[in-house]
Order: structure tokens, then C-alpha cells, then sequence
């Protein structure tokens, strides 16, 4: 068999990688059979949910609870990949890494010998959050790892960065002047054309090996909660959170899909959940067993 172009994609939490692979999907699944590797920082693979509901024809291998670049998960990462590839043989792979991941170790990974003679890295996309890059470059450097490795480097959500798109790209530059860059909203772009260039890969940084210093609480109910009890709920999370996301059924019979990324939260309408309450909150913060009881405390009995 020959040897399987993958595709990796990169992005801090909330960047839009999901959007991105959903996009992906809509273009390409109906010409080739696609491999998706999810990597999850949490527990709960709330992505691979929402993969799921899009109409398209692909197979899903999903890493959880961690990084697949962290030694803790690497072992059993590579023979997981190896007999993924074999059996389902598809014609590309793409590999969702977790936001909190630091893919510097990707050449090692794919060179190690199981995986070397089944498959190659082809392009490597990297999503940036326009609005909230600055404070997430300063503080992460597996960030900034991410955004080394890249072909094509995506600013998204352009829409609500309000003119910070110079400063964006000014940090870029600085730290890939190779690498193509696209700006856009909800993480569309045209993939007509776009080849892998792998023209700087960094050589002589140590990746981050070890898990990052944040705290993850799924929270999981039976019940249901109004509208303004989950707002009252979110405002007391925003203090401290990088990442929310996951599914919450409405008092009013109503399910949404929650997404936010440090103190901005959305919540769309969705019609085929059926399951109970659960989402996932990535961040800063203390006491992440309170956060579990204050919102069943908030839930209507």
C-alpha cells in the first residue's frame, strides 16, 4: 500500500479547527475516502459530536485526555494510527491536533518506524483566532510552535477582530516568513491550489512535552436550564475560561450548541441532540467541582 498524505491541523482553543475540518469535509468527502485523527485535550470529544452531524462520508479516530505529541499518549498513539491506516486504507488522513498541543514532534512521530513506509506529512495548516491571538501568543509557546510548523497559517474570525489584523500578521511574519496566510471568517477558505511548501521547519526548539497548567471540568446534567439562569451561569465561568463547548438542553425544550472562547460565549439552536446535558470548560480557575454544582443548583428541578 502506499504511503498516505496527511494533512495536519493546528490551532490554540477556540480558533476554529472544527469549522475548518467541517469546510473540509463539505468540499472533499464525496470524491475521497478521509481519515480523521481528533485529538482532544479533555475526556469528552464534544468535536467528534459535532463532526458526526455533518452529512458527509469519512471515518473518525478520536485521542483523548491529552496530546498525542505528549509522551503520555505517544506509545499508544503511533500503533493506534498504524492499524487505523490498514484498516480502513483511506486515500488521506487529516489529524485535528488538540489546541493545547505542541506539534513540533510531528517529523518524529511520522519517521518512527511503524509509521514511515504508511504515511507522510503533506500540509500543515495552522488556525490563528484574530481577536484574541495577542494575549494567547505572550502566553503560550506551543502556540507559537504551532504557528512555526505551518504551510498555511488561517487568521479567522476576521469578522470580529476589529483592526487588529496588522498586529496579527506582524507576529506571523516574525515567526514564519514562509508560510502563506489567509484571512477569513468561520474558517473558509479555497482550497484550489494550496500544496505544502514545508519550507521552515524549526530545528534546535524542544517541544512541550508535559501537559499544560490548565484545568478542564466537564459538566454533565439530567435537567434543564433556563435561558437566564445558563447567562448568569456563563458570567460566573468568563473569569478564568480559554475554552467552553459542548451541548445544554433548554428549559424551554429547546437544545444549543455552546461555544466560547474566553469571556465570549454563542449558543446556536441544534435539532439533532438527543442526550443530556454536556459540555466541556478549559481554563484558569479553581474548585472545578463547584462549577458542576452551581450549574445543577441553577437547573430547573
Amino acid at each position: 500500500m502506499a504511503a498516505i498524505p496527511m494533512q495536519l491541523v493546528t490551532g490554540f482553543l477556540g480558533s476554529g479547527k472544527t469549522t475548518f475540518l467541517k469546510n473540509y469535509l463539505e468540499e472533499f468527502s464525496g470524491s475521497r475516502r478521509i481519515g480523521i485523527i481528533q485529538n482532544e485535550f479533555s475526556e469528552v470529544n464534544v468535536d467528534g459530536h459535532e463532526l458526526r452531524q455533518e452529512n458527509a462520508d469519512f471515518q473518525i479516530m478520536e485521542v483523548n485526555n491529552g496530546s498525542i505529541f505528549c509522551v503520555c499518549l505517544l506509545g499508544s498513539f503511533i500503533g493506534s494510527l498504524a492499524a487505523f491506516t490498514d484498516q480502513y486504507q483511506p486515500d488521506e488522513l487529516i489529524l485535528e491536533a488538540s489546541g493545547m498541543s505542541d506539534p513540533l514532534s510531528i517529523g518524529q512521530i511520522l519517521q518512527s518506524p511503524i509509521l514511515k513506509n504508511r504515511v507522510y506529512l503533506d500540509h500543515v495548516w495552522c488556525l490563528v483566532d484574530a481577536m484574541n491571538f495577542e494575549k494567547i501568543s505572550s502566553l503560550q509557546t506551543r502556540v507559537n510552535h504551532q504557528i512555526r510548523i505551518a504551510d498555511t497559517i488561517i487568521v479567522n474570525k476576521t469578522d470580529l477582530a476589529e483592526n487588529k489584523s496588522d498586529a496579527v500578521v506582524h507576529r506571523i511574519k516574525y515567526l514564519n516568513p514562509f508560510a502563506s496566510v489567509i484571512f477569513t471568517s468561520f474558517a473558509r477558505i479555497d482550497f484550489t491550489g494550496r500544496k505544502s511548501v514545508m519550507k521552515f521547519f524549526p530545528s534546535g526548539e524542544k517541544a512541550e512535552n508535559t501537559r499544560p497548567d490548565l484545568q478542564s471540568v466537564v459538566i454533565k446534567s439530567n435537567r434543564k436550564i433556563s435561558p437566564e439562569k445558563l447567562d448568569e451561569f456563563l458570567k460566573v465561568i468568563q473569569t478564568g475560561c480559554i475554552r467552553s463547548k459542548g451541548y445544554i438542553n433548554l428549559s424551554s425544550g429547546i437544545k444549543v450548541f455552546l461555544q466560547g472562547s474566553f469571556d465570549r460565549f454563542t449558543l446556536q439552536e441544534v435539532e439533532t441532540f438527543v442526550a443530556p446535558t454536556e459540555f466541556i470548560v478549559i481554563g484558569n480557575f479553581s474548585g472545578e467541582e463547584s462549577y458542576q454544582k452551581l450549574f445543577e443548583n441553577l437547573c430547573i428541578s
